[in-house]
């Protein structure tokens, strides 16, 4: 079912590339937590498997300094410290390699997901969020605060029973560990931890497919247009259909006026003989053939021939070549090669009238 607007209206339409835009500058972007989290599990994943043995051997080498020069503690308050701040630098060198690359793998996360998007809309403070009412209906009441409910529950649902599963897989292999040397017990438990983590993972990377194509769908629902916010965008980037039909209107009248000037330039105009006008003009040496100055139709053949006549132009009636000239020549064009025996035939009359009335 679409959404209604807060007008009433039903949220029918796509959202346009406009709308998502703009959307994408204030900031409302597809994202999916579940995204980075797998992201950030995968990096735990990885890094607990080729990072953590090697810090774990640093860890207890710096154990065993510390332990080993116990007796370098002359009992001060200041002697303390410093073996603190000491012991605090060591363990920052040893966990500040973890804590860039996951901070690494968060903004890579998000990129891959809408990529680079800069505003400062989201974090502007809004007044109306200061209301404790509509602050409490949006953390609990909400749709959206259900969603992340029922999906906080089944994720939490699904964790379990693979951790049940996983743990009922490992257990046999714990007990024969009791004759074992330290370090075989250790690798098993890493082993078995890694196997635990894998198959989260995979959950991890299922949810994370899920939730993506649902935020996805949820953010485009969310942008949908109604059939007058189409209309209306059409008119804020097309312009008002009727103030361009009278742009358009302008623009015609004032062409018909620049080609009214013209007609009295024209050599002869041929008709067909009322509906139809067409005004022709040729300069021997200049042109390499005749050009069209005007046409028109009804009432615009009707002004065209009574220009003419005014001006003392000659109007041949021909129907054929009228017709064909109205319908293929534009105005300022030259007439097509296959109308030159007409158009000369009637250009040698009009020369020879010119020259008798002379």
């Amino acid at each position: 079912m679409a959404k209604e607007n807060e007008n009433g209206q039903e949220r029918s339409e796509q959202p346009s590339g406009k709308r998502i835009q703009d959307a994408r500058d204030k900031g409302q972007v597809c994202k999916s937590t579940e995204v980075s989290t797998c992201f950030l599990f995968l990096g735990t994943v990885i890094s607990f498997y080729f990072y953590i043995p090697s810090v774990a051997e640093k860890l207890g080498k710096v154990m065993s300094f510390y332990i080993g020069n116990a007796s370098a503690w002359d009992g001060s308050l200041d002697s303390l410290v410093a073996i603190f701040h000491q012991a605090v630098i060591h363990l920052g060198i040893l966990v500040l390699p973890i804590l860039v690359i996951f901070l690494a793998i968060g903004i890579a996360s998000n990129i891959l997901q809408f990529g680079f998007v800069f505003s400062g809309e989201p974090i502007v403070p809004k007044f109306s969020k200061l209301n404790p009412v509509t602050g409490f209906k949006n953390k609990f009441f909400s749709l959206k605060s259900l969603e992340l409910l029922v999906k906080t529950i089944i994720i939490l649902i699904v964790i379990s029973w693979v951790a049940y599963r996983a743990i009922r897989r490992e257990v046999p292999i714990f007990p024969p560990l009791i004759d074992c040397d330290l370090p075989v017990i250790v690798l098993t438990f890493f082993q078995s931890s890694m196997h635990l983590l894998w198959d989260f993972l995979w959950i991890f990377i299922m949810v994370a497919v899920a939730d993506y194509a649902f935020q996805r769908w949820q953010h485009t629902r969310d942008l949908m247009m109604t059939k007058q916010e189409v209309k209306e965008e059409y008119k804020q980037h097309e312009g008002d259909p009727m103030i361009r039909s009278r742009i358009r209107s302008i623009q015609m009248h004032m062409a018909r006026r620049r080609m009214m000037k013209e007609v009295p330039k024209a050599d002869v105009v041929i008709t067909n003989p009322t509906h139809l006008a067409v005004a022709l003009k040729y300069e021997r040496g200049k042109m390499v053939a005749p050009v069209v100055l005007a046409k028109g139709a009804g009432h615009l053949a009707e002004k065209i021939r009574e220009i003419a006549r005014a001006g003392g132009i000659p109007v041949v009636e021909d129907k054929p070549l009228a017709q064909a000239l109205y319908k293929t020549v534009e105005i300022g064009d030259v007439i097509p090669e296959e109308w030159y025996k007409a158009v000369a035939e009637i250009l040698a009359y009009v020369y020879r009238l010119k020259a008798g009335i002379r």
